[in-house]
């Protein structure tokens, strides 16, 4: 070469311009919107992206979002049966949603559970409604959030009034995933032959007390449990977090952290182990958790001041209800 002469760059081959976008699709799915447009077609890529955000299948090819075989294997491999809402006209086949819902499962699912971003681009695009929403002081501050993004919340509240609680008789009684037969009927009166279930206080947002024989009072796992049925049927795609720390700054500001309970800290408070069927992910309730784009949180629930046992005993009974739903539940470490 001829000195002062510029050396040319040398073209990169397809094979290496599809690795770089491998990579880069991997790591974050939704960069699959710049990618060239024949890679938005490439199954590969594709499935890569989706592999990592789901929502990334918006900005593959229309031929690739209307290929039944292509989606029926990415629902296969992500459990995600609303990747269908990113494919206009295919929810009109009923048969074919029917094939999606049976290739996504039930339960509990945490294909994306790292993944805040995931759920922010499930709560921009379509209707999402969270299921169980962590209390504490950050309670009205995740409430409003929920308003703003996903159209509100599966929560229900009885203020002052009454109400059943999710367990009975020291514990040894849990709430099942279905009507549990207290919602508004007298409690009967205490014999060897009344149910376990009875066997409690009733409680309002000031007070706790036995319930009176003859008494009617409402169930809150009853209902809380009807309404997130009913946004299932309505479409709504149902989602819990197991912590409320929407950003690092919650954690100081409201002492918002996670619900997860490890096996260990379960033996230590005597508590129920969390067993849900579709397995959780490795580490829970140990250590700290590396959130895509949100940072480092520990996974450990705090211990409550006042009870001195782990935060978030609602929400592990929730998770444990809706586990036993038959339809999928999507859930994220963040709100």
């Amino acid at each position: 070469m001829a000195s002062g002469e510029k050396e040319v760059p040398k073209e990169k081959s397809k094979e290496e311009v599809k690795r770089e976008w491998m990579a880069k699709v991997q790591e974050k799915g939704d960069t699959l919107r710049s990618a060239p447009k024949e890679l938005q077609n490439d199954k590969e890529v594709v499935m890569a992206a989706i592999l990592s955000d789901g929502t990334a299948l918006e900005f593959a090819s229309e031929a690739l979002r209307h290929n039944k075989s292509f989606l029926l294997d990415a629902v296969k491999a992500t459990k995600a049966s609303w990747l269908i809402k990113y494919c206009p006209g295919l929810e009109t086949d009923a048969d074919f949603v029917k094939e999606l819902a049976a290739a996504a499962g039930t339960g509990l699912i945490f294909s994306y559970y790292t993944n805040a971003s995931c759920f922010y681009g499930m709560r921009d695009r379509f209707e999402a409604t969270g299921a169980s929403v962590p209390g504490g002081q950050a309670y009205a501050q995740v409430m409003e959030e929920l308003r703003k993004t996903s159209g509100g919340s599966a929560t229900v509240w009885f203020d002052e009034l009454p109400v059943f609680g999710f367990s009975a008789d020291e514990g040894r009684w849990i709430h099942p995933s279905a009507d549990c037969g207290r919602d508004e009927v007298p409690v009967p009166a205490a014999s060897s032959e009344r149910h376990a279930m009875w066997n409690c206080l009733v409680e309002s947002r000031s007070q706790r007390m036995p319930p009176e024989v003859g008494s009617k009072h409402p169930c809150w796992c009853c209902h809380w449990l009807r309404q997130v049925r009913r946004r299932h049927q309505e479409g709504a795609v149902i989602c819990c977090a197991v912590s409320n720390i929407y950003n690092a700054a919650w954690v100081e500001r409201y002492g918002a952290g996670s619900s997860e309970l490890s096996d260990a800290r379960a033996r230590e408070f005597g508590l129920k182990r969390e067993m849900f069927h579709n397995g959780r992910p490795r580490g829970w309730g140990e250590g700290d958790i590396e959130i895509k784009g949100a940072g480092t949180f520990s996974r450990v629930a705090p211990v409550h001041p006042h009870t001195l046992r782990p935060l978030g005993e609602g929400c592990r009974w929730e998770r444990q209800a809706l586990d036993g739903l038959d339809f999928p539940v999507y859930v994220f470490f963040m709100p």
